[in-house]
């Protein structure tokens, strides 16, 4: 138990859990209108962490054999036999369910099955069914880490509004462009261990193709809360200003860029989408927002 314990926390991906947080709490803030309840925003942060590390606990237990064939990931705990596949995806449930129940009882039922279904998602959706079989595994079971800010407005507002729907698809509409820019760099990778991610399956160019059309329609995601009249000037203007430079980031990735370039164009991805929530969040605040 003591060696399980010790090997939970990097299993967890706390990296990507800390980015899932920040964005869940931006969506709690922003449907609070920047007052958020202290204690439904620590509700939030708190719960979404947990049900984050858990669903990561329980793919790093079910992508074991794929992680053992991939040099970034075959010194990771469970694929290298340092623990046991069953002990951490049991972990990793009991986490799932603390949090979701955790979340009906400090906010709302709503938030709380949102928190499941993301997790189901992930698990299920994305690692369990689409990931191993079909280029667009990103596309459909990337919707899970669009979750976050829907739960944390629903559990502001114990309800699903156009805010949240729009805080949702623009991850949603986010994920395959960052993952497809990780998947050019790490393409002999995932080929090595046969999943399908479109840079180990399509060649360059017609990824960074789909990579920038993406880009393209989050420039024109970043003007629909001003035009819906849930959002102001600011946030679409360093939206697009945002998108532009991700874009120009991006822009070797046809073929000419070097691994340093490719996994510069990843690291701003993730950038782009702090700052963007951030914005969108503190937007109401500015003494220029009407």
């Amino acid at each position: 138990m003591a060696a399980l314990a010790r090997y939970l926390f990097p299993l967890a991906k706390p990296r990507i859990v800390l980015l899932l947080v920040f964005v869940a709490a931006a969506g709690a803030w922003k449907a609070a209108g920047g007052q958020p309840d202290p204690a439904t925003m620590l509700a939030v942060i708190v719960a979404v962490a947990v049900a984050a590390a858990g669903s990561n606990l329980i793919n790093q237990g079910l992508e074991a054999d794929i992680d053992a064939l991939m040099r970034r990931t075959r010194g990771r705990a469970v694929a290298s036999r340092q623990v046991n596949a069953l002990a951490v995806i049991a972990a990793g449930l009991v986490l799932v369910a603390a949090a979701v129940t955790a979340l009906a009882v400090a906010t709302n039922l709503l938030a709380a099955l949102l928190t499941l279904a993301a997790a189901v998602v992930y698990v299920l959706v994305y690692t369990v069914v689409l990931k191993r079989r079909s280029w667009n595994n990103i596309v459909i079971g990337g919707a899970a880490g669009a979750f976050p800010p829907l739960i944390g407005a629903a559990a502001v507002s114990g309800s699903i509004d156009a805010m949240g729907l729009y805080m949702f698809a623009f991850i949603f509409f986010w994920t395959p462009p960052h993952f497809w820019t990780l998947s050019l760099f790490l393409r002999k990778d995932y080929a090595s261990a046969k999943v399908p991610m479109l840079g180990a399956v399509a060649s360059p160019r017609d990824t960074a193709t789909q990579i920038k059309l993406y880009i393209l329609l989050l420039t024109a995601l970043a003007w629909l809360p001003l035009a819906a009249g849930y959002g102001g000037l600011t946030f679409a203007l360093a939206g697009t200003l945002l998108t532009a430079y991700w874009m120009r980031a991006s822009w070797s990735l046809h073929g000419g860029a070097s691994p340093s370039q490719t996994l510069a164009a990843y690291k701003f991805s993730l950038l782009y989408l702090a700052l963007t929530f951030l914005i969108l969040a503190i937007e109401p605040m500015l003494p220029w927002y009407a």
